[in-house]
């Protein structure tokens, strides 16, 4: 009869001690799949904020060549209105999914906005270069916070 107790109190535990080994697993498995989705997600908008960057200094180049050239830039001009707006979006996803990430997204939009109004193409290719810099150092700050 005790034997018999003693083995039901045995499987009792056995199974309420698997039920909590289980769901411990379970939650620790959940977290670690949030923290790859997140992971992923703020890779996703490093990469989206560096690609409007990049379009928006293409445009800014193309536009303010045209300026200093005295050609028409008024298509060009509209163009980087676009490419500009274009920054915004993933400037704020990358700021809500990575705060850590937020003064370097800030310090390369601001040297791609920095090529605007260049007095001459040595000034227009010295802001190019200081914005194509701060790319390299948001994507550095990034590699390093995300652990890639």
């Amino acid at each position: 009869m005790i034997a018999t107790v003693i083995a039901i109190a045995g499987t009792l535990a056995g199974a309420l001690l698997s039920g909590l080994l289980s769901g411990r697993q379970s939650r620790t498995a959940l977290r670690d799949s949030e923290t790859a989705a997140r992971r992923r997600d703020a890779v996703d908008a490093v990469a989206a904020l560096v690609a409007a960057v990049a379009a928006h200094r293409a445009a800014m180049w193309h536009r303010e060549t045209l300026r200093l050239t005295g050609e028409d830039w008024t298509e060009a001009r509209r163009h980087s209105h676009t490419t500009r707006a274009a920054i915004s979006a993933p400037a704020v996803r990358l700021a809500v999914l990575a705060p850590a990430l937020r003064l370097a997204a800030e310090a390369a939009a601001r040297a791609c906005y920095a090529l605007r109004d260049a007095d001459s193409t040595d000034t227009l290719t010295t802001a190019r270069e200081a914005s194509l810099a701060a790319d390299e150092h948001l994507i550095a700050q990034a590699g390093l916070l995300l652990g890639l």
